[in-house]
């Protein structure tokens, strides 16, 4: 019995830490209407500076996929990372790139990029 007891606090407390690590990374959101302008902890740049970073041989993660926690398999806590989307322009509902840069940050990574021009240019 102290064994079932033992597995489910443990299985509550995790299922409590996953929902405020899900939390969490809206926090380290700044908008304005619906259009995410800054990410606390991750550096918006521009399309040059993304190119200079891809010329560098820095990971670039498609925010647009469903990278989730696998991007633990790929890029190291301690690497730089760009996330970057397709979306228009200036788009009010383009806030993939933000948000994937939120939750990175959120789970411990320290280089985080990311910019929403990729329609002008992709890595």
């Amino acid at each position: 019995m102290k064994h079932l007891v033992l597995g489910f606090m443990f299985l509550s407390l995790a299922s409590v830490a996953a929902a405020q690590t899900e939390t969490d990374w809206k926090t380290l959101l700044t908008k304005s209407g619906t259009k995410v302008i800054a990410v606390e902890g991750a550096t918006k740049i521009d399309i040059s500076t993304a190119k200079t970073l891809h010329e560098r041989g820095v990971r670039f993660i498609d925010a647009r996929n469903p990278w989730k926690k696998a991007l633990m398999k790929i890029v190291d806590k301690n690497e730089e990372v760009v996330f970057y989307c397709d979306c228009d322009i200036g788009s009010a509902s383009c806030n993939l790139s933000p948000k994937a840069s939120a939750r990175a940050v959120a789970w411990g990574y320290q280089n985080v990029y990311y910019f929403t021009n990729s329609n002008v240019w992709s890595p």
